[in-house]
């Protein structure tokens, strides 16, 4: 179940340097440009993003509901749940991307089609001790449904589903409650000039959220 929310939903994040004027023609300011982008995908703050004019506070708003709509869809894709379980899940993919920490540092040009900018982050620690919680009390719900199933008393399958599942966001959002970061560490995300327009690497964007978060707590 919880495979799929390694997939990387960073990657919708490229898709918004097509929006604005920033072309290879204008003075360009990397670092300004990458953190407006990370802030309103993360932090739901458009602030520079509208005042770069990468786009309005309108688009800013979808992409940012894309983002979450792109985890939901990696997390809840082979199930089918509740409308009450989804706006569970969205609510906490909300509140764990408002907690991230980074910092957007010095942009270093490479070439004259590409600019390295360093990002200083502190990962998250919320997955390990949201799965430490959430195994024991789903073998204890499943044992509860398998003697009620002597009885022919057991929920049905959606609602057995919708539990495990409730289960699991709780179990995330009371780790994300009390989170712990690592020391700050670094990385690099490169934004490259493609047909005249400046646009972040996907794969080191994919890597940036990779490396915001636990994953290696979810043991897959």
């Amino acid at each position: 179940m919880m495979k799929n929310v390694m997939k990387k939903t960073a990657l919708f994040l490229v898709c918004i340097c097509f929006i604005g004027s920033l072309t290879g023609c204008a003075k360009f300011d990397a670092s300004a440009y990458l953190k407006a982008i990370l802030d309103n995908s993360y932090l739901n703050d458009s602030t520079e993003f509208v005042e770069q004019k990468i786009g309005t506070a309108e688009e800013a708003a979808e992409l940012y509901k894309q983002g979450i709509d792109a985890e939901m869809e990696a997390m809840l894709a082979s199930v089918s749940l509740s409308d009450e379980v989804q706006e569970a899940y969205r609510e906490f993919y909300e509140n764990m991307f408002n907690k991230v920490k980074y910092t957007v540092g010095e942009a270093t040009e490479i070439d004259k089609n590409t600019i390295e900018v360093t990002v200083t982050y502190e990962k998250m620690n919320i997955f390990a001790m949201a799965m430490a919680a959430y195994e024991p009390a789903a073998t204890e719900l499943m044992t509860e449904w398998s003697v009620a199933a002597l009885t022919g008393s057991e929920p049905s399958e959606q609602e057995m589903m919708d539990t495990l599942f409730l289960t699991l966001r709780d179990c995330m959002q009371a780790a994300l409650d009390t989170a712990t970061y690592d020391e700050p560490k670094t990385t690099t995300i490169k934004v490259e000039l493609i047909d005249n327009v400046w646009t972040p690497n996907q794969d080191d964007l994919v890597n940036f959220e990779t490396v915001l978060f636990d994953f290696e707590g979810l043991g897959v």
